[in-house]
């Protein structure tokens, strides 16, 4: 398994480093077509922090193969701290990650190119690289999908935003 798990791992890394290039030639290029839908883009709305999570889950998978008693080794279930600590931050933490590039963050998009980037948003996995995601269930989205309720742009009537219970 420990050959497996280093190839994941660097598929990973390969992610990552994808996403970061192609984002970065898009906004070279000119931001064109108001949103980056280049590369794994496409199949990813946060291609990048995929990458990051999905390491540190094979790092911990990983490293069973040198605990000393398996399921046991209670210093092997303290590894998955760090893949748990990864995902708090970029999927909670207000200032970075999932929470800072989606919600109210995302009325540039809907104000420029509404129809657009709904339809990126619905046929689009937001972590999950994956083709036919507009035909998961939103149960599905809203669980193992990672696609919370609290991720949505949600304009009030009087043209402010509401995100979470936080107006600005």
């Amino acid at each position: 398994f420990d050959i497996a798990f280093a190839i994941l791992f660097c598929a990973g890394v390969l992610v990552e480093i994808l996403a970061d290039i192609q984002k970065a030639l898009w906004v070279k290029r000119g931001r064109k077509g108001d949103f980056c839908t280049d590369g794994v883009w496409a199949v990813s709305r946060h291609p990048n922090y995929f990458g990051e999570i999905f390491q540190w889950w094979c790092l911990f998978a990983f490293s069973y193969s040198s605990s000393n008693n398996g399921y046991a080794d209670p210093l092997w279930w303290v590894g998955i701290l760090s893949p748990l600590f990864t995902m708090q931050i970029l999927l909670t933490m207000e200032p970075t990650g999932l929470c800072n590039a989606e919600g109210k963050n995302l009325k540039r998009y809907y104000d420029k190119c509404p129809e657009r980037y709904s339809k990126y948003r619905e046929n689009t996995s937001i972590l999950i690289p994956m083709i036919g995601y507009k035909y998961v269930p939103m149960f599905l989205k809203r669980t193992i999908f990672f696609d919370f309720e609290k991720y949505e742009y949600k304009p009030k009537s009087d043209g402010s935003v509401k995100n979470d219970g936080l107006e600005s």
